[in-house]
């Protein structure tokens, strides 16, 4: 394979895809989008965030991210990596998720992360390189192929997840642990008035180890993860409720409609009135 392949729009969708081998390192942060990823781990290591706990990622591990979760990748010590990320849409899917529903259940299960054998990971190499094969060139028929490997990919990971015994990895040290626990508390009080100095009296440790250990941990500041919690939440109220704006805001743990405004544009790159039209198309 080539360095990079990519295929699609990032963020517009409805397909991205991108192959890509890195010699130095490599950071993603404050991650979250309307599309779902799976990624795929060829060489190297990775630390992923996801949900609410960090995962070290290994070679022929497959990473699951449903839509509108929070998600971080970065180095996990050592540099270079190489690696799949596919994000797509329902509306990329089209009939396909009439006739089969099942094709997102891995998305949905307890944990992101499917450790493969070795059998598996050869089904899943196979089916990556066909749909990067089909992404290097423009070609007759290049979309319906590349949908045509999605699905067998989301049908393999469909049975995997029925036919073996998924666990969730191990936590990388005590240290991920303890940050785990706060990224819990978060999700589960957004809604409160949540500060630096609250959280580090709470889980007994110093608001300064605090703070650097949680970015280290997450890929998130912790003022910048929190408003990506409430800024989730907001975007399924918009789609799901004719609330206003205001109250919405007010629900999510926003003091005002300008500071949630603000936050919502900087992480949506939309304003709620928009995102609420749009989503509803």
């Amino acid at each position: 394979m080539s360095d990079t392949v990519t295929y699609g729009n990032e963020e517009k969708g409805p397909i991205y895809l991108q192959y890509i081998r890195r010699s130095g390192p490599f950071e993603r942060t404050q991650h979250m989008h309307d599309m779902y990823e799976l990624y795929y781990l060829y060489e190297g290591e990775r630390m992923y965030f996801i949900r609410d706990r960090s995962f070290l990622i290994l070679p022929g591990d497959l990473v699951l991210i449903n839509r509108r979760e929070l998600h971080a990748t970065s180095d996990s010590g050592d540099f270079g990596h190489a690696r799949v990320v596919i994000n797509f849409s329902d509306s990329f899917l089209g009939s396909a998720l009439e006739e089969a529903p099942y094709l997102l259940d891995a998305l949905s299960i307890g944990s992101p992360v499917l450790r493969l054998d070795l059998q598996s990971r050869r089904m899943v190499q196979r089916i990556l390189g066909s749909m990067t094969d089909e992404a290097r060139e423009p070609v007759l028929g290049q979309t319906f192929a590349i949908r045509h490997y999605l699905i067998e990919l989301l049908l393999f990971a469909s049975r995997f997840i029925k036919t073996n015994s998924v666990t969730v990895p191990d936590h990388v040290s005590p240290l991920h642990r303890k940050i785990s626990s706060i990224v819990r508390h978060i999700n589960a009080h957004y809604a409160d008035e949540v500060s630096l100095e609250e959280l580090a009296r709470r889980f007994e440790i110093s608001p300064a180890y605090l703070s650097r250990m949680f970015k280290e941990v997450t890929g998130f500041p912790l003022v910048t993860y929190v408003h990506l919690v409430r800024i989730q939440e907001a975007q399924r109220l918009l789609q799901e409720t004719n609330a206003k704006v205001i109250t919405i805001a007010e629900q999510v743990g926003f003091g005002s409609l300008v500071q949630f405004g603000r936050a919502f544009r900087q992480i949506a790159n939309i304003t709620p009135l928009r995102y609420r039209q749009s989503s509803r198309k």
